[in-house]
C-alpha cells in the first residue's frame, strides 16, 4: 500500500496517493479510463485491472490495447471465453466518440459537457492538443481554468507517452462532422435544449444530432437559459428542475413537431 493524501480524478472516486507510480493510482486511472462514462470496456473493472497491474500487464491506459487472450488465460480465474470477450470489448472501444475518449483521459475539470464542446469545436485530438489558450478559451463552455488544465495535461511527458500508445493502437481521435440540415428544415439557431428520458422517435444521439444540424445547442443541465427540455419516459430530476424554473417541456410528439415546423408562433 502507498500512503499520502487523497487525490481525486475529475468525476471519480478518491485515489489513495499522489505518486503516479503508486500501484493504487495506476489502477484507479485505468479503471476510470475503462468506465461506462468513458471508454465503456465491459469486463475491465477494478478487480481485473488490479490483477493485470500486479501481473505486469498494465502500467497505464495505453497498455489496455496490447492485452492478448494468451496473456489473460495464463492468469488465475480467467477462462478462454472470458478472455476473448474482454479482448473483443477492448477492440470495440477503439471506435468510441472523441468526447468519450477525452473524458477517459481524466483531464482535470474536463467532464462530459466540456469534452463534447471540445470535440465539436476542434474536431480532432491533435487540434485540441496543439490549441493555444486563446483557442481553447474560444470554445463554448471552456473558461480559463479548464483551458489551463488542458494545456497542462498535454504538456506532460507522461501523458504524451500514454497518448502515443493510444494513437498506435488505433483509438478514434476524430470528432463527428455535423451534417447539413435537411432541405426545408426549420432553423433552431440560438435555442438551447436539454434531453432527458427515453424517446420513442429518436435515440439520444439521433435527437441531439437533429437539433444540432438545425443550429440548436444541446446541454447536459437545466438552467434559466435553457429554452426547452425534451422529456421522454423516465425523465428523472431534470424534468422537475425544468418545472421549477418554468422551462418549456416538450414530449415526444412536441419534439417531432418542432423538428419539422420549428417553435410554435414562428
Amino acid at each position: 500500500m502507498c500512503g499520502g493524501p487523497l487525490v481525486r480524478l475529475e468525476g471519480e472516486a478518491d485515489h489513495r496517493c499522489v505518486n503516479f507510480d503508486c500501484p493504487a493510482q495506476r489502477v484507479q486511472r485505468i479503471v476510470f479510463f475503462a468506465g461506462r462514462s468513458a471508454m465503456d470496456i465491459e469486463g475491465l473493472g477494478e478487480e481485473r485491472v488490479h490483477q493485470f497491474v500486479e501481473a505486469g500487464l498494465l502500467s497505464d491506459a495505453g497498455d489496455v490495447y496490447a492485452l492478448r487472450v494468451d496473456q489473460l488465460v495464463s492468469l488465475d480465474r480467467i477462462g478462454e471465453k472470458s478472455a476473448e470477450n474482454l479482448v473483443a470489448s477492448i477492440e470495440a472501444s477503439k471506435s468510441r466518440p472523441l468526447a468519450r475518449f477525452l473524458v477517459a483521459l481524466g483531464i482535470r475539470h474536463v467532464g462530459p459537457a466540456a469534452a463534447t464542446e471540445l470535440a465539436r469545436a476542434l474536431g480532432h485530438l491533435d487540434r485540441i492538443e496543439s490549441a493555444s489558450l486563446d483557442e481553447l478559451n474560444a470554445v463554448d463552455g471552456i473558461g480559463p481554468v479548464i483551458a489551463e488544465s488542458i494545456r497542462s495535461f498535454f504538456e506532460s511527458d507522461r501523458n504524451r507517452a500514454v497518448l502515443d500508445k493510444l494513437r498506435a493502437a488505433g483509438v478514434n481521435l476524430e470528432g463527428v462532422t455535423t451534417p447539413a440540415a435537411p432541405t426545408g428544415a426549420p432553423s433552431l439557431d440560438g435555442l438551447t435544449f436539454v434531453l432527458t428520458g427515453t424517446l420513442e422517435s429518436h435515440t439520444r444521439d439521433e435527437a441531439q444530432a437533429a437539433l444540432e444540424i438545425r443550429g440548436a445547442k444541446v446541454t447536459s443541465s437545466v438552467t434559466k437559459k435553457t429554452g426547452y427540455v425534451v422529456a421522454g419516459e423516465n425523465p428523472g430530476s431534470k424534468l422537475a428542475k425544468a418545472e421549477s424554473l418554468g422551462v418549456e417541456i416538450l414530449d415526444d410528439a412536441d419534439f417531432t413537431d418542432m423538428l419539422e415546423h420549428g417553435p410554435k408562433g414562428d
